[in-house]
């Protein structure tokens, strides 16, 4: 199955986790970050603060949400669901409306 096919399916709440193989280009710290965004659920979110511990490095929040704004490959790499400590949405490169948008689409929103 194409990764177009897979974002349809996701957008229409048909799709919980991409399956396409993904091979984004980035240091070795940005890919760990990456592959741990990869492990938030759908319909859940991690803090930057998580994000940092998730991938053993606690103090590397800054750092992780570096990486998380390089991420080319969005929604398949869930980086959305990343939200600050307080539970305040923050940066997402597609905008915080968009990001709104895609957590309300899985739930975690109202």
């Amino acid at each position: 199955m194409t990764a177009i096919q897979q974002c349809r399916e996701y957008f229409t709440g048909e799709r919980l986790q991409f399956t396409v193989p993904i091979a984004a280009q980035g240091t070795l710290f940005q890919q760990k970050v990456w592959q741990a965004l990869c492990a938030i659920p759908y319909g859940e979110t991690w803090s930057y603060q998580q994000l940092a511990d998730a991938i053993g490095n606690p103090k590397a929040v800054r750092a992780v949400g570096l990486a998380n704004g390089k991420n080319p490959i969005s929604i398949i790499v869930p980086c959305h669901r990343v939200i600050g400590k307080n539970g305040k949405l923050t940066g997402y490169a597609g905008g915080i409306e968009q990001k709104e948008k895609l957590l309300r689409l899985e739930g975690v929103l109202n």
